[in-house]
């Protein structure tokens, strides 16, 4: 059944949907997501058929919603699932700072890199796999 907690990002300047312990059942709602936030047709066929694999994810951000989605797929072990949630934060975090015209390689990326990581192990607890 799928889950999804969101993640606030500085009282409403941004917000995450981390979506996961999905199974096929889920994919309708998937593609709804996705398709709001702009993906269509082939793009959403080709989402899909990675995100059906375990060990991995996508992320999708639409800087005029300030949001982003996360889909992170059924994983071989808790590390695997907090490792490819690691990865999908990042390019949130990368959607973001280039939001708001922030350099990548500077504190500002790395703080908000943390704190979508800690938030979303609070969101989350406990991982699936």
């Amino acid at each position: 059944m799928l889950k999804s907690k969101y993640i606030d990002v500085n009282n409403g300047d941004w917000g995450i949907v981390v979506n996961y312990d999905y199974d096929i059942t889920d994919f309708d709602e998937l593609a709804s997501i996705m398709d709001a936030f702009g993906m269509r047709g082939i793009n959403i066929k080709k989402a899909l058929n990675i995100l059906a694999g375990y060990n991995t994810g996508m992320s999708v951000s639409r800087s005029d919603l300030r949001m982003s989605a996360v889909f992170i797929s059924k994983a071989t072990s808790a590390s695997q699932f907090w490792d490819t949630l690691n990865h999908e934060l990042y390019h949130c975090c990368v959607a973001i700072i280039d939001y708001y015209g922030e350099q990548y390689d500077k504190e500002p990326a790395a703080y908000l890199q943390g704190y979508l990581m800690r938030k979303a192990v609070e969101q989350i607890g406990e991982p699936c796999y």
